[in-house]
């Protein structure tokens, strides 16, 4: 174990900062684009088979609640994952096993209880979400079916973060991108082939997350893994169960008001038709896609600051600060180049319809104009999380999809209409990338005064 324990974190430990960030984002970001691609796959697939475009507003409705239950898994996955890289840090193998346990069991209860949950509400929370009368049926067929995988997808997302968070992240990649490739394979022949429609579309979903599961989890069985997890070991610590709520409230709560948002969006967009409602659907698949490519940076950048915070090593920690923010900031600004440029192919890759695909082109440049300033405020948000500064990172997580973007939507949209809904994004990305600078600023401040206090430092690389 020892051995494994020095190959798998040397590259957060001695590699170049800036190298070190880039052999884990890499994979990382190939993740989570799989997850990108996981949640475009369905859409259009289902737009292939369908003729009246009913199918793809059916699973466009389930979106805010898929974003929920992601927003669960992040929750546990992500709290766990920063933990698991100070403590590797810090040299605590034994504590960063019984994290990386209690994460797995947490993730997977709460997974059944949104089964439960999913199940007996079904169709009163689509109804709420924006299926109409035309669109409900097929949204419950396909809800259903996702809701009976969710402790397997939760359970799935903790394994990625806690591979990851340890080194491993091609092998986390592994499991993700091959999930993705069979989710592909199965959808036409499910949704076309076995004429299952949206249900089998979930269908394809649930039976490749199964096959992530396995990948995933199998590397902890074959005990191919830094630290090493077990029914024992997922006896509940207070402590630990603690911090990885404090530092994963941040992302859960991204994903919740993203979640919030999403529909708020789709209930005001509503009044416009299915149309509409499919045109928006589509776009924020889309956006996952650009959102994927910046989550899946700031997750190979935040384990190299977690473990080199914990390792007191700061000259290093500020060389990878400065490298991901402007990384960071690059990724989003060549994110908004292209959807600016690029929305009519992008949309029409997914509908052949012309009122949707008019719609979805401007939602899409509207809603990315301000990417840049997302991918500060994410990766600002990240840095709290890697050094176990909870609130900072959570008046992030609250500032753009909560406290700006919801009430941006319900203001504009009410004095400009359909245009005010897609100006808000803009808007909340302004004030919520203020909020980022001033955090930013602070953070280096505080790294500074700790450089100072226990010079002389190891020389950053």
């Amino acid at each position: 174990m020892a051995s494994a324990n020095a190959k798998q974190t040397r590259i957060m430990e001695s590699e170049r900062a800036p190298r070190a960030i880039l052999k884990l984002a890499v994979p990382a970001i190939v993740s989570m684009v799989v997850m990108a691609v996981y949640n475009m796959a369905d859409t259009y697939f289902v737009s292939l088979a369908s003729e009246s475009g009913l199918e793809v507003a059916a699973v466009s409705v389930f979106l805010p609640i898929l974003l929920m239950m992601q927003s669960v898994s992040v929750l546990f996955a992500a709290g766990g994952a920063a933990y698991l890289s100070r403590l590797l840090g810090a040299k605590d193998i034994a504590k960063a096993g019984q994290t990386a346990s209690i994460t797995i069991a947490l993730s997977f209860l709460f997974g059944v209880l949104m089964l439960v949950i999913g199940l007996l509400f079904t169709r009163p929370m689509l109804l709420a979400l924006g299926a109409s009368d035309a669109t409900v049926e097929l949204a419950v067929s396909y809800a259903r079916v996702m809701f009976l995988a969710a402790p397997i997808q939760l359970t799935c997302m903790a394994f990625n973060n806690l591979l990851r968070a340890e080194g491993n992240a091609a092998r986390s990649m592994a499991g993700m991108v091959t999930g993705a490739l069979l989710n592909i394979l199965l959808d036409p022949i499910f949704i076309s082939g076995l004429k299952m429609g949206v249900t089998g579309a979930a269908v394809a979903t649930a039976i490749s997350q199964c096959v992530a599961f396995a990948i995933l989890g199998g590397s902890y069985l074959r005990k191919k893994t830094v630290v090493t997890v077990s029914f024992r070991k997922m006896r509940f610590d207070r402590s630990i169960v603690r911090y990885i709520l404090k530092v994963g409230v941040s992302n859960f709560l991204i994903q919740v008001f993203t979640g919030v948002s999403f529909a708020v969006i789709n209930i005001f967009t509503k009044a416009y038709g299915d149309g509409a409602i499919a045109a928006i659907g589509i776009v924020n698949r889309l956006q996952f896609l650009g959102f994927a490519v910046l989550f899946g940076f700031s997750q190979g950048f935040q384990p190299v600051a977690g473990y080199n915070f914990g390792a007191g090593r700061f000259d290093r920690l500020n060389t990878s600060l400065k490298f991901g923010m402007g990384v960071s900031i690059a990724i989003g600004a060549a994110i908004t180049l292209a959807f600016r440029f690029f929305a009519p192919g992008f949309i029409g890759f997914f509908t052949a319809d012309q009122n949707v695909a008019l719609i979805g082109t401007q939602a899409l440049q509207w809603f990315t104009l301000a990417f840049p300033l997302t991918a500060f405020s994410l990766i600002t948000m990240m840095t709290y999380q890697a050094l176990g500064k909870a609130g900072g990172a959570l008046m992030l997580a609250i500032c753009r999809q909560g406290v700006c973007l919801i009430p941006a939507v319900l203001v504009l949209a009410n004095v400009y209409g359909f245009f005010g809904v897609l100006l808000s994004p803009l808007v909340a990305d302004i004030v919520s990338g203020v909020l980022a600078a001033a955090l930013a600023v602070r953070v280096f401040r505080d790294i500074r005064k700790r450089r100072d206090a226990v010079r002389p430092a190891v020389p950053a690389v």
